[in-house]
């Protein structure tokens, strides 16, 4: 079974996912949290993959952002 998973190609498998829609954020307004620049984009990835799946406030984005941005190397 290991076999098979690891056969598949990682970006079909990543393009079958549905579509992720807009960041709730802009990139400047992330860049007004302080994160940095080369983080943005995969920011505002995650926030749309997020709340494309779920309802978030909007006053909880702040800190998701500074928290994924965290996480990110």
């Amino acid at each position: 079974m290991a076999r098979f998973v690891w056969s598949l190609n990682p970006l079909a498998i990543f393009h079958m996912r549905g579509p992720e829609g807009k960041s709730p954020l802009t990139a400047s307004e992330l860049a007004c949290l302080g994160i940095p620049k080369r983080k943005i984009p995969r920011v505002e990835a995650e926030l749309a993959r997020l709340c494309a799946e779920t309802e978030v406030d909007r006053a909880a984005l702040p800190a998701l952002a500074r928290q994924i941005a965290r996480q990110l190397c």
